[in-house]
């Protein structure tokens, strides 16, 4: 055993080496066994203990099975099978900090790999509206790329690494199983896998090609039997399909596969053609793959841009709209400027903007303890101001009751049925749903939470958009010592850009502004920080593209009027933490403060 100085021959799932000590120096803690298997209910599973060999790959071709069954059915074909089987390849990890491979992929087109989605999970996630490689405990992003051999005693490799991670699936039950990756093109690549035009149908002979490796979850003594106590090469396993659903994505079948599996090629043995992506299974009942039809579909789509809800066939929970009335609106006073003791305005929209109007020529819709100056062009909040007291603050049970306001037309508004219903998008609060949920009584505090249900403070962002930082920073400023009285202002809005992404007509920001204004609790003066939640794109001015995971910035708020085109009075101006030494250098340079919790956040004049 490793922790006793010598090596298993038995292997989990990727695991380095350093690691294998660890798992194997006893009994391996859950939380590590579940780390390499994951925590899906289904995984990759031994169907039948019998009549479901698992074949080795040397060269690519597949070996002799020792059933005269399956010798029958798999020798026409053999030939066939060998450029197929090499196009399928074992996703190998760098700079991981517990993993050496995770799983199986394949090219399908061009210099584009399929995976499924919890393979790619391991090293990729979503940020914002792209995907990004994951980032190791020591802060170095981690790699990826497919080896086409990885052959029993094959000591020959063909690499190719993986650029970018162009799309992963919802995690969600209604959507396939699931990622695309891209590879460096080169001449070496292999033929890509032909898809076949029609569904797999039940009693078709398959082969799963792909990477199984030692697998707890599974019987220990049936592994070895089945596998020879060889693991993490390429093997070829033979089976049937058991069935496929009408209305489902996925069809089942009975060939044999491990931890390791995921992301393997279903092909046709008579074909060769691909007619499934193997993603989980049941031991002893069924393994699962995509259907064909359904990777057809997201290739033609190119579901790496954000698909519709409506196009996976995910079925949403039941949205009841609340109307509200103007005679419920009627008495509102919205945000108040005089509300820290000190005049803090609202900022003024810049001349790019055109605001609605409300009544005669008001434009500020007013609700309980904030405001909104709407865009009529955009159909979105152009600035939110609210004001926040803490101490007076009632916790509420949350009542999503999203609606119209009925001073604006619908028309001017972005409802659920014609976008957030049937598009990828969250709505996102500009003003947060808690901030205006306080109160000397709790209907006072019910009215403030319930009037951020407003369409007109919500701004389209994707669900997977990772913005905790950014939605603690009221909390951050809110019990800092050095905040009089749990009190602030705070205004927020999205950067509306005339090259913004359009979907279903809506155009989608892809950044956002937030300004806090306070009173100094030793001074009482009036202190005001900046912020922004942007791509990894705040880079020196020489730098020409904007790509990376979305982050908080703490910024001048000179940098905020001129991103969003709005102007905040002078008392503010002169109260920014940023605008003196800090400021000045963070604009020069183009790279401003990172924040990633409470202590990065700079609320007193160079303080830093």
């Amino acid at each position: 055993m490793a922790s006793e100085g010598s090596l298993t021959h038995k292997r989990y799932l990727g695991a380095s080496t350093p690691l294998l000590a660890d798992l194997l120096s006893g009994s391996p803690r859950e939380k590590q066994v579940l780390e390499f298997f994951g925590t899906r209910a289904l995984s990759e599973a031994i169907v039948m203990a019998t009549g479901r060999p698992v074949l080795l790959v040397r060269d690519g071709v597949i070996e002799t099975a020792r059933s005269r069954e399956w010798e029958k059915l798999i020798k026409p074909g053999r030939t066939k099978l060998k450029g197929p089987i090499g196009s399928v390849g074992r996703i190998e990890l760098h700079d991981h900090d517990t993993m050496d491979w995770c799983g199986t992929g394949w090219r399908l087109e061009d210099d584009l790999i399929m995976t499924n989605r919890h393979v790619a999970m391991l090293f990729g996630q979503r940020q914002g509206n792209i995907f990004q490689f994951r980032m190791n405990q020591s802060g170095k992003p981690i790699g990826a790329r497919i080896d086409f051999r990885e052959e029993y005693k094959i000591i020959d490799s063909d690499e190719h690494v993986v650029v970018e991670i162009l799309y992963i699936a919802p995690d969600v039950a209604e959507a396939p199983d699931l990622a695309i990756l891209k590879v460096k093109s080169a001449v070496t690549l292999p033929e890509p896998l032909k898809l076949a035009t029609k569904d797999p149908r039940v009693g078709d002979v398959i082969g799963v090609v792909g990477y199984p490796a030692y697998d707890g979850r599974n019987d220990d003594k049936l592994m070895s039997e089945l596998f020879g106590d060889i693991y993490d090469v390429k093997r070829f396993a033979p089976g049937r399909i058991m069935g496929a659903p009408a209305d489902g994505w996925h069809c089942m079948h009975d060939a044999t596969t491990l931890g390791g599996n995921s992301g393997s090629a279903v092909l046709s043995i008579d074909s060769g053609e691909l007619v499934g992506l193997h993603f989980a299974g049941q031991f002893r009942k069924a393994n699962y793959a995509v259907r064909p039809s359904v990777i057809r579909a997201a290739l033609a789509r190119k579901s790496w841009v954000p698909v519709t809800r409506q196009e996976w066939g995910i079925v949403t929970e039941a949205f009841t709209e609340k109307k509200r009335t103007l005679a419920q609106l009627k008495d509102r006073k919205g945000f108040e400027s005089d509300f820290l003791g000190i005049k803090v305005a609202m900022p003024k929209p810049g001349s790019s903007h055109k605001v609605a109007t409300v009544t005669g020529a008001d434009t500020e819709l007013r609700y309980m303890h904030f405001s909104v100056l709407h865009s009529d062009a955009r159909r979105l909040p152009i600035i939110t101001a609210v004001n926040i007291d803490g101490e007076k603050k009632i916790r509420l049970k949350r009542k999503d009751s999203w609606g119209f306001d009925p001073r604006l037309a619908r028309k001017q508004q972005v409802g659920h049925d014609e976008f957030y219903g049937p598009e990828p998008f969250d709505k996102g609060y500009m003003v947060r749903r808690e901030d205006p949920g306080w109160g000397d009584i709790e209907a006072e505090a019910q009215m403030g939470e319930d009037d951020s249900f407003v369409y007109t403070n919500a701004v389209p962002q994707m669900p997977q958009l990772n913005q905790q930082t950014w939605l603690s920073l009221e909390d951050y400023v809110l019990t800092s010592a050095v905040t009089l009285g749990f009190k602030a202002c705070v205004f927020t809005g999205p950067v509306l850009r005339n090259d913004d992404p359009e979907y279903s007509n809506v155009a989608v920001p892809m950044d956002f502004w937030k300004v806090i204004a306070m009173l100094d609790a030793d001074t009482q003066e009036l202190l005001v920080s900046a912020y922004m939640l942007t791509q990894d794109g705040m880079l020196p001015a020489e730098s020409a593209f904007r790509c990376g995971p979305f982050k908080t910035y703490q910024v001048p708020l000179s940098k905020v009027e001129k991103t969003a085109d709005i102007a905040f009075s002078k008392n503010m101006r002169n109260a920014d933490v940023f605008s003196g030494e800090h400021g000045n250098e963070a604009l020069q340079s183009g790279r401003f403060y990172v924040i990633n919790g409470a202590e990065d956040v700079v609320l007193r004049r160079n303080k830093r």
